[in-house]
């Protein structure tokens, strides 16, 4: 059998959203604090400004960390490269792959984005993920041929 791409391409940028919220919702209370306290004390917005930028910071790294990943999947294995100051490198045969489950919350289908949830016969890492995929039904069913076409 030739190998064939199968996927390539990076987790979507979707998948931070909660993770932005978090952030909203946390500068929000620190503001509110502020506000409280300032009745009582002199406001200093200089704190509030370096509260805000290290929450915003915190946010942003998932963000970062999403941009810098790559999934290649061909139909003999799948490739994760990740890291933005060093890079990590690693594979998965498809013969390994017991099973694969594909979840969609409720958020991530408003974005068209699901999670892939492999699980393996690696007793090191039983279970791998593929978050944040656009069209992860129609991957989950390309993985499943390629896996069955693998067996034969």
């Amino acid at each position: 059998m030739s190998k064939h791409l199968i996927f390539d391409g990076a987790p979507s940028q979707v998948i931070n959203l909660p993770a932005l919220l978090k952030a909203g919702a946390v500068i929000v209370l620190i503001g509110a604090i502020h506000l409280y306290a300032s009745k009582s004390f002199a406001l200093n917005w200089f704190v509030l400004l370096i509260q805000a930028v290290a929450v915003m910071a915190g946010a942003v790294l998932p963000f970062i960390k999403t941009a810098f990943t790559e999934i290649v999947i061909d139909t003999e294995r799948i490739i994760w490269r990740q890291g933005v100051f060093k890079s990590r490198a690693s594979s998965l045969e498809l013969s390994a792959i017991r099973s694969i489950t594909c979840i969609q919350p409720w958020w991530q289908r408003l974005f068209g984005t699901a999670s892939l949830i492999i699980m393996t016969s690696d007793p090191a890492h039983p279970q791998r993920r593929l978050p944040g995929i656009r069209g992860a039904e129609q991957l989950r069913l390309a993985l499943e041929d390629a896996m069955l076409a693998l067996r034969k």
